[in-house]
């Protein structure tokens, strides 16, 4: 019954997202994700979504000269954010990919997202206040990562399909690990075993997007490295665990995702990928079909 269910939401799912309106292309880029794309903790600019000049997003825009769509959210995930409505502080906030297209197609998209819908931070919080790590705690997030390969190609779908066929440069960031190996006071709590299994996580959650992301030839993985620059390490790019958004990047991390963005990004245009809505569909399908049998 549950393999069912499945195969019926995505077969319904995906005559939704292939019988969208398309726009036509405009010179604009649109920066969506969560948290980390929005600068949490830095400078506010947007309350709600905890938008900041700082994150690196700006610093795209102000190095390729486009016009620049700050939509990225605090909390987003890829089905309550991205491509579905995301309700924070009370509010509604429409899906950022609508708002992008609401005045034609960007000519660039950056993406970063798959921290929230893998209850990432929750699992560092974890670890920092009970033991983490067990079978039981991989499982979980493995099944998290499970939903998040699905939804990143949901999104790479309604892409393509709202730009009629002709999809934008699309930049999708990875995560850095937050942690350095090398103990000190901002992970007091953290045993060196745990430690371990976070940043094996960490490398799990970037596989799993960067394999989707492969997928789509409109689309490229830009990874994201804060080697020597952990918690604990002499020059941080991270935000304390005591500080207003902990373990998101400070304004030198942002300038770090924004560098490595700018060298995934490319001028020319990206032709659309080869296979269609149904050949998409067929993979998804036979994807779940392995998944469950």
């Amino acid at each position: 019954m549950k393999r069912f269910t499945i195969i019926a939401l995505l077969t319904l799912g995906t005559s939704i997202l292939f019988s969208m309106p398309t726009f036509a292309a405009s010179n604009g880029y649109a920066a969506l994700g969560d948290s980390v794309a929005a600068g949490a903790g830095l400078s506010v600019t947007s309350s709600t979504c905890d938008r900041s000049t700082e994150a690196y997003p700006y610093i795209v825009a102000q190095s390729t000269g486009l016009a620049l769509s700050h939509l990225a959210c605090t909390g987003a995930k890829a089905d309550e954010g991205i491509y579905g409505i995301q309700e924070r502080d009370s509010v509604s906030i429409p899906a950022q990919l609508d708002q992008a297209y609401s005045s034609g197609a960007p000519s660039l998209i950056t993406l970063t997202i798959g921290a929230n819908d893998t209850r990432w931070t929750q699992f560092i919080r974890q670890c920092y206040y009970i033991p983490c790590g067990y079978s039981i705690d991989t499982a979980r997030f493995n099944a998290y990562l499970v939903d998040l390969k699905l939804e990143l190609n949901v999104i790479m779908a309604k892409i393509h399909s709202l730009s009629n066929g002709r999809a934008p440069q699309v930049i999708v960031t990875g995560y850095y690990e937050p942690l350095a190996m090398t103990p000190c006071a901002s992970t007091e709590g953290i045993t060196a075993n745990e430690a371990s299994w976070l940043a094996a996580r960490s490398s799990s959650l970037n596989a799993a997007i960067s394999g989707t992301v492969a997928k789509y030839s409109f689309a490229e993985f830009a990874p994201v490295s804060f080697a020597g620059h952990e918690l604990c390490s002499t020059d941080s790019w991270i935000q304390g665990p005591s500080g207003s958004m902990p373990f998101h990047p400070t304004a030198a991390g942002q300038h770090a995702i924004a560098t490595s963005v700018l060298s995934a990004y490319r001028v020319e245009p990206v032709e659309p990928p080869s296979n269609n809505s149904l050949s998409y569909r067929e993979r998804a399908l036979n994807w779940y079909e392995r998944l469950f049998r």
